[in-house]
């Protein structure tokens, strides 16, 4: 099988079982204090499979450029939707519905057009640490600007914890390409990076739920932790994404917020 092909669909599972990772999160902080057991039982496995996700994706990166890998960082929310009716019980509005499908078209056009070899990135250090100082110090900005509005803040915040955990994906890439020439993969340092990176967007994300109902900070989280990769790769590794890919990234990142638009909060 083509290495880009099987990037994909290595992409499409760790994105598969983050969200529903984050759901299994959801049922067990949501079953009464009462059921401890099972409360925190559920939310353990959740806790345990989010856990699993960063080295799926570090996988599915030293097979294909990190521009693809970042393409389909949305495209879990398909089976999250399918696990919210089929295990939560919950109804599936024609908006989801529209998304899944735009998610779906936009993953079988991707594979379709990823036939080929993969072209070896090139890592320039400098201009990752350059694009990722810009997008946080502008994040940054937006931030302290709105620090007093709380919805546009919990929103500003949910970006900056998606754009963080975009560059897990940059980072990820560098770590499988090795530039330091290190024996095992726990001693490269990119190896740590992308970790505390993760570890901050996760922080930050959960903070962001202070501000703001989840239902309008997940859309730019998602939206962010997709185009941050997808444009990092270009800019920093030299990666090429053509015509029908592109317009692929654009349909997942259409689709994630048709589905997210989709949902209504209790």
């Amino acid at each position: 099988m083509n290495d880009q092909i099987l990037s994909i669909i290595i992409a499409f599972l760790g994105s598969s079982i983050n969200n529903i990772s984050q759901a299994l999160q959801k049922v067990g902080l949501d079953t009464p204090a009462k059921y401890r057991f099972k409360r925190w039982g559920i939310w353990i496995l959740g806790s345990c499979l989010m856990a699993t996700t960063p080295f799926i994706f570090q996988h599915a990166t030293s097979l294909g450029g990190a521009s693809l890998v970042g393409a389909m960082c949305g495209s879990g929310l398909v089976m999250l939707t399918l696990f919210s009716y089929f295990v939560m019980k919950e109804k599936i509005t024609a908006n989801e519905l529209f998304g899944v499908a735009m998610i779906l078209g936009a993953s079988v056009m991707i594979g379709i057009f990823s036939a080929g070899p993969v072209k070896e990135s090139v890592m320039n250090l400098f201009s990752l640490y350059a694009f990722m100082s810009i997008v946080i110090a502008a994040y940054a900005i937006i931030v302290v600007i709105t620090h007093k509005i709380k919805k546009i803040s919990g929103i500003a915040l949910g970006g900056l914890s998606g754009a963080f955990a975009g560059f897990i994906t940059l980072f990820q890439k560098v770590t499988t390409s090795n530039p330091t020439g290190s024996a095992s993969i726990f001693s490269n340092p990119f190896f740590y990076t992308w970790i505390i990176i993760g570890g901050l967007s996760f922080l930050i994300l959960q903070f962001s739920y202070t501000k703001d109902k989840a239902i309008r900070i997940i859309p730019f989280f998602a939206a962010n932790s997709i185009v941050v990769p997808v444009l990092g790769g270009v800019i920093c590794f030299e990666e090429s994404l053509n015509f029908f890919q592109w317009a692929g990234v654009v349909f997942i990142i259409a689709g994630a917020l048709v589905i997210n638009m989709g949902k209504k909060s209790k």
